[in-house]
């Protein structure tokens, strides 16, 4: 059943749930139910708490930062410091910012992530196009969202442990997310595989340097 206001097909909004590579990593991830209808986008931007505005301009005072100290870096060594050490503060307050919004009781982890969406492990099934405000705070200092998000599939995954319960992969498409926030969470889906790629390089090298000894 489409949520009221919902024009897409189920099977349009797979299909775009495929339109992004997705990494798979455990990342913290807040859901809040919202309540159907889904607003038109400028609705949705009325709905983004300032602590996320805010922190959108912070990143780009900090990239303008790192483009100064790029420039001047080989011509003044003084000034390259200080704007390094800008970038850091800017940085530090961004995360202290993005990190305070986390909220224990709205709590989840990520399966997997992308510029399309999550997948999210929850201990419940809910209900297919259920609506979410999701809050998306990604690792290694990539930054963090906010978007609504709609859920396309629930898969229940049973547990190989018997003093475990049953767990349930939530599939959860951003439906609505300004372009700068999923450019975001591309970029870090990209540093993500970048990193897992290195640590598999580094195994492999470690590996195969035991087997020599």
């Amino acid at each position: 059943m489409q949520q009221p206001g919902n024009t897409n097909t189920a099977s349009e909004l797979v299909a775009e749930f495929a339109d992004y590579f997705q990494i798979e990593h455990q990342t913290t991830v807040n859901l809040v139910p919202f309540p159907a209808p889904l607003p038109d986008q400028d609705g949705f931007l009325r709905l983004i708490p300032d602590a996320f505005k805010m922190t959108s301009e912070l990143s780009l005072l900090n990239n303008s930062s790192i483009r100064t100290f790029n420039a001047v870096k080989d011509l003044s060594v003084d000034l390259a410091h200080y704007l390094q050490q800008q970038a850091r503060k800017l940085d530090a307050l961004t995360h202290y910012v993005l990190r305070s919004q986390d909220d224990p009781a709205c709590r989840f982890f990520t399966f997997s992530y992308g510029g399309s969406g999550v997948q999210v492990w929850m201990d419940n099934p809910v209900a297919l196009d259920q609506l979410y405000e999701v809050k998306l705070f990604l690792d290694n200092n990539d930054g963090a969202l906010f978007c609504l998000g709609q859920v396309l599939e629930v898969t229940e995954q049973a547990s190989t442990e018997p003093e475990q319960k049953t767990g349930y992969l939530v599939k959860i498409l951003f439906r609505r997310i300004r372009d700068e926030d999923r450019d975001m969470v591309v970029r870090a889906s990209l540093h993500e595989q970048s990193r897992q790629l290195k640590r598999k390089a580094e195994q492999r090298q470690l590996q195969a340097q035991q087997s020599q000894q």
